[in-house]
């Protein structure tokens, strides 16, 4: 029972370790409305595995599904308000390892887009590219 406390410092440690980790770029003009976030794998977390997102801050809630769509993804937001003005962005051909492959592959238009990212999600911190 005494190991508990410092199993959990630990894991909160690394897990405040990762957010710092994160990295932001912007696409160049004309598309520089598009900011992006990337946060690496932890290589010390056996699960973890890399984000690559995309967002859009310039866009209001009722513009949200329609934006999601015009990127690739199949549909829109059940709630916009649920939701950050943000899309998860993948690759079918390469592994995104670096900030550079999701910038140039968001900014190149290479990118495929599923869903958005939800407000409750804790993996990360996109208010830099979202209230700068």
């Amino acid at each position: 029972m005494r190991g508990l406390p410092v199993v959990f410092v630990l894991s909160a440690a690394l897990g405040l370790s990762a957010c710092s980790q994160q990295l932001y770029g912007q696409c160049d003009p004309p598309e520089d409305h598009l900011k992006v976030m990337f946060k690496p794998k932890v290589s010390t977390h056996p699960f973890s595995h890399s984000f690559c997102i995309v967002c859009n801050p310039d866009l209001v809630p009722s513009e949200y599904a329609d934006w999601a769509m015009e990127m690739g993804a199949e549909e829109g937001p059940s709630d916009p308000n649920s939701v950050h003005p943000c899309l998860y962005a993948y690759s079918q051909s390469m592994s995104v390892d670096t900030i550079d492959q999701c910038e140039s592959m968001i900014c190149n238009g290479e990118a495929d887009y599923n869903d958005m990212v939800g407000k409750g999600n804790g993996n990360f911190d996109l208010s830099p590219i979202l209230n700068p």
